[in-house]
This record gives C-alpha cells, sequence and structure tokens, in this order.
C-alpha cells in the first residue's frame, strides 16, 4: 500500500497544481495536514487516512440519497424542537405548574445538553472506531425520539423538573444526531462532488426547523401542549429505522481500525471534562444572571462560578496546547480537541467566524424580531412566529442552489456577495424600521437578509468539511454546532441586556412569554435597544463578508473526475508493487 507520503506528492499536490493558482490555496492546508501527521501518526492511522482520502465509491449510488433523507429529517427535527417550545410556555406553566425560572430552563436546557455534549461525540467520530459515526447519527434518532415521548408524559406533580430531565435527554439525542450530520453526509457525498449540494439540503432543514417552530409549536398546542412533543414521535420513528436499515459507515477492508479499550486507555479526560464543565458553568451563569433564580442568582455565587468558568476553561487550553498538544502530541494519546484545525485559516474562516460569529449575528436577528413583533407590533407568540417566516425562506430558497453551485463555480463569490446581501438588509433595517412599519416592508428586508444567510451558508459549510482531512470531520461537525450553540446563548445576552434593560421583570416576562404589546412608557428605550442590536448584527455580519473575501473561488475538489483520482492512486501502489 501506498504511504502518505507517496499520496502527498503523487496525488495531493499535483490535483492543486493542475488548475489555477487558487485551487492551491485550498490544498495546502491538506497537504500540510498530511505532512505534519505523518512525523507523527502510526502505521495503521495512516492507513486509514489514505484510504478515507481515496473515497472509493463501494456502495449503490442510491444510498447517499437516502442517508441525506435521513440526515435532513434529523436536522429538521432537532431544530424544530428548539424553537417550537416557544409558543408553548404558557400552557406548559399552567399545565405542569412550571414558574418563570424553571421555564426557562426547561427551554435552555435542551440547548445546553446539545452545546456540553457535542465536543465529546466529535472526538469519538473521529477516534477511529469502526462504523462508529453512523452508529452514534442512528442512536441519536432513537434517543431523540425516546426523550420527545418522556417530555409529552411529564407530570404536574414535580413541578417542571422531570421535563428538565427529559429535556437533558432529548438534547443528548440532538447531539448524537448533530455532532456527526454532516459528517456522515460528506463522507457519503465525497466522491460524487456533491457535497455542496448536500450540505445546502441540511443548511435548508435546520433553517426550515428554526423558523417553522413556532407556527408547528403554535399549531400543536391548540390541541395539547403534548403534541408538541408527539408530534416528534412518528418522524422519529422513521428516521430510526431508515438510519439504522440505511446509514452505515464505509467500512475499509484493509485497514486496521482503533479498539475501544485502547480509546479508553488514553482518552484526554482532563481535557473533556474541563471543556465540559467549563461550558455548563457558563450556561449557568449567563441563565441565572439574566433570569434571577434564588441563591443560584446571588452575586457571590455568580462570581464563584465565574471563577471556577475561568479556572477550568484555562485548565482546558494548557492541557490541549502544551500537555497533549503542540510539541508533545502523540497520534497514541491524542488531545480531546485537536488545536491544530485552528491553524488551518478556512476552518478559522467557515466554522470559528461563521459558526460563531454568524450564528450571533442569525440568532441576533431572530430574537430581535420575536421581541419586535411581540412588543411595538403587538403580536402573541404564534403571530411572531408567522412574521419571521420570510427570513427562513430566504434561506430555504437560497440555500440548496448554493450549495450546488459551491460544487462547480466555488466558494468565494457566492459567499462574499450573500454576506454583503445580508449586511445592506441589516443596515436598512434600523433605518426605515419603526413601531408602524408596513408588514411587507418589514418581510421584504427580513427576506433578502435571509437570502443573504442562506447563499453564504450552504457553501460555508460544504468547504469547513472539505478543508480539512475526512478522519476530523466527526470535530469540525461538532465544532460548528458548539459555536453556533454558544451563539444562541451570545444573542440571548445581547438582546436581553440591550433591547429589554430598562423594563421590570414583570414586564419583561410578559413580554417574553405572552406577548401581546409593551407599555408605552418603555417604547422609546425599546426602540432605541432594538436598533443598537441591529447596529451590533450589521458589524458582526460585515466583519464576516469582509473575512469571506479570502476563501478559495475555485471549487474545494481539486479534481474534476473523483473516480479519476482514485485510480491514479490505484495505479501509483500498482506500480510500486511490480517494481518491488
Amino acid at each position: 500500500m501506498t504511504d502518505k507520503h507517496e499520496y502527498v506528492e503523487e496525488v495531493a499536490i499535483p490535483s492543486a497544481s493542475s488548475h489555477s493558482g487558487s485551487a492551491t490555496n485550498f490544498s495546502d492546508p491538506i497537504v500540510e495536514n498530511l505532512r505534519h501527521e505523518m512525523e507523527h501518526e502510526t502505521k495503521e492511522q495512516a492507513a486509514l487516512d489514505i484510504e478515507m482520502a481515496k473515497a472509493r465509491k463501494t456502495e449503490p449510488p442510491s444510498r447517499r440519497w437516502i442517508v441525506l433523507a435521513t440526515a435532513t429529517l434529523g436536522a429538521l427535527f432537532v431544530s424544530l424542537q428548539g424553537s417550537a417550545l416557544i409558543v408553548a410556555l404558557p400552557d406548559l406553566m399552567q399545565n405542569l405548574n412550571i414558574d418563570f425560572a424553571t421555564i426557562i430552563w426547561v427551554l435552555l436546557t435542551y440547548t445546553l445538553a446539545i452545546t456540553a455534549i457535542v465536543p465529546l461525540l466529535g472526538f469519538v467520530g473521529d477516534a477511529g472506531l469502526k462504523g462508529i459515526r453512523c452508529r452514534m447519527f442512528n442512536i441519536g434518532f432513537l434517543v431523540f425520539t425516546l426523550g420527545s415521548l418522556l417530555c409529552g408524559i411529564s407530570q404536574k406533580k414535580y413541578n417542571g423538573y422531570d421535563l428538565l430531565a427529559y429535556r437533558v435527554v432529548q438534547g443528548l439525542g440532538g447531539a448524537l444526531l448533530f455532532s456527526n450530520c454532516f459528517a456522515v453526509v460528506a463522507d457519503k457525498f465525497y466522491p460524487y462532488n456533491q457535497v455542496g449540494l448536500a450540505s445546502g439540503i441540511i443548511n435548508i432543514a435546520f433553517a426550515a426547523g428554526t423558523i417553522l417552530g413556532p407556527v408547528i409549536g403554535g399549531a400543536t398546542v391548540k390541541a395539547s401542549w403534548k403534541w408538541v412533543f408527539f408530534f416528534n414521535l412518528p418522524f422519529g420513528a422513521i428516521g430510526t429505522v431508515a438510519g439504522f436499515w440505511f446509514c452505515h459507515d464505509t467500512v475499509y477492508p484493509h485497514v486496521q481500525y482503533a479498539s475501544f479499550s485502547k480509546i479508553v486507555k488514553s482518552f484526554d479526560y482532563t481535557g473533556c471534562i474541563t471543556l465540559t464543565t467549563s461550558i455548563a458553568l457558563l450556561f449557568v451563569v449567563v441563565v441565572s444572571a439574566l433570569f434571577p433564580n434564588g441563591k443560584v442568582s446571588e452575586t457571590g455565587s455568580l462570581i464563584g462560578m465565574g471563577v471556577a468558568f475561568g479556572v477550568l476553561f484555562i485548565t482546558f487550553i494548557i492541557q490541549e496546547a502544551f500537555v497533549r498538544g503542540g510539541k508533545r502530541f502523540n497520534a497514541s494519546k491524542t488531545p480531546f480537541m485537536d488545536f491544530r484545525l485552528f491553524s488551518n485559516w478556512i476552518f478559522n474562516n467557515t466554522v470559528v467566524l461563521g459558526g460563531l460569529a454568524g450564528g450571533v449575528a442569525r440568532t441576533n436577528l431572530t430574537f430581535s424580531f420575536i421581541f419586535f413583533f411581540q412588543g411595538p407590533y403587538s403580536k402573541d407568540p404564534l403571530m411572531a412566529g408567522i412574521l419571521l417566516i420570510p427570513f427562513g425562506l430566504g434561506i430555504m430558497i437560497a440555500g440548496m442552489p448554493a450549495g450546488k453551485l459551491a460544487d462547480t463555480l466555488g466558494f468565494r463569490y457566492l459567499c462574499f456577495a450573500g454576506l454583503a446581501l445580508a449586511s445592506l438588509a441589516t443596515l436598512i433595517m434600523p433605518l426605515v424600521i419603526k413601531p408602524d412599519t408596513n408588514t411587507w416592508v418589514i418581510s421584504a428586508l427580513l427576506l433578502v437578509n435571509g437570502l443573504g444567510w442562506g447563499l453564504y451558508s450552504s457553501p460555508s459549510a460544504s468547504i469547513s468539511m472539505l478543508c480539512i482531512l475526512p478522519q476530523q470531520r466527526s470535530s469540525s461537525s461538532s465544532i460548528r454546532i458548539m459555536f453556533t450553540m454558544l451563539s444562541q446563548m451570545i444573542a440571548i445576552v445581547i438582546c436581553f441586556k440591550v433591547i429589554i434593560s430598562g423594563m421590570p421583570p414583570a414586564a419583561v416576562q410578559e413580554l417574553f412569554i405572552y406577548g401581546g404589546g409593551i407599555d408605552h412608557q418603555y417604547l422609546d428605550s425599546f426602540m432605541h435597544g432594538w436598533k443598537i442590536v441591529c447596529w451590533i448584527t450589521f458589524a458582526i455580519t460585515l466583519i464576516c463578508c469582509i473575512c469571506a473575501w479570502a476563501l478559495p473561488v475555485t471549487p474545494v475538489m481539486a479534481h474534476e473526475e473523483p473516480e479519476s483520482e482514485v485510480s491514479s492512486v490505484m495505479e501509483v501502489e500498482a506500480n510500486n508493487k511490480a517494481s518491488a
């Protein structure tokens, strides 16, 4: 078998140089990653790299579309469940005897569970275990469906605390689905140069779930609050069966896969515990500060948890950068989070900046307009969700064609044009929108903004999978999801602290839970804060737009015929064997 050095020299470099100079800009990170790993990894890991890089078409073509449909269904319902609950909050508070502080945790615990768990699942997905990515994805569908069932049978006598636990189960299922969703699809579609198309479809589903959640939640809650959760069950059952039946990782016959016992022995427990705990502490501090909840929200408690977060996070950085990573990197004792990923500019541009900063911008828009529609516009939560549909519709309309175009035209111009369009629409919003602005004007601006983010999201998701090695895709996917979920928390802080900071807690609760208008005495303060959030969102979007110009122009796939690359690699192997 060709070793990794030969693969770099015979395949990676020629494929990069056979096109225009801009193609080389993309391929360099891959080549550098391969060269770096040649110095550290075992022969078994090198063999796995080569087998996965070839991406041989060993499955029926129809199988990948079934996998994509299953992944799309998972993305739709995991994102839908995060937003559908907003409309059902009043019914949950009444029927389960839940107070305001607890209902906020019911809403956010789901996000916390996903954010805290995805880094671990990303590590496991890239650990080299046989068939692990699709297996975790399939189990995720099952756990998410079970969690939905448990949420729907919550009892009033527990005052919502049982629902909190069940939302953690739901979040675990969502994390298992999301952490490997893009990686599973990229593995299947890479040989066909259709990763952009597949990523675009998943992004459409994610956007649809986020925007349609309040609408579906409002429709189902009219029957009973239970149906906000039971609505997931038939689709979850279909996804679970389809996943276990059709979604399986490609098994390479000549690769020696990692063993679970070896991973357990060499696992970076310090990195895992410090990161997971620090994420949980960060959520508790932020939510407790925004929504006071007894002794947990006292100044002393918040300071103590803040200090603990700082110590744990610094420990995590030291552990990953110096103890397990850096010059001490050892393939047999890999760090919990491989910081070498962050040395790749394309990864930082699309995953770190696009996931975190871009996520803050998109969530800022969503939350600020929910507050606007429920406050100055005097709508209830259901109608506020309906009025937000143009934003999600724009992402859906632009998402799939943008992903498909990225596979043939490249990335720079699509991403830049999308973010420029979103920046322009965001810039106009605080200048023209007032409490009495016509609904059609607002809808048009939201639609244009959504079109811009749709043009950006699909190509950026695609290139974030392709700018790294195949065995790093779960880590990339999980880091992207982690940053996206963290961005939601940051956006909540921005919106609550800037838009409604001048309102008393009772008025905030009334606005957030029930909507229906805002007292005239708070209107000027509200609109001033709302415009500031729009300016913050514009600044973030503009920064992302400028950075998008550094993305590659030409398609990520350096070769036009994927099969030819595989053939060339096999010819090199055959020649080497013959000469030997």
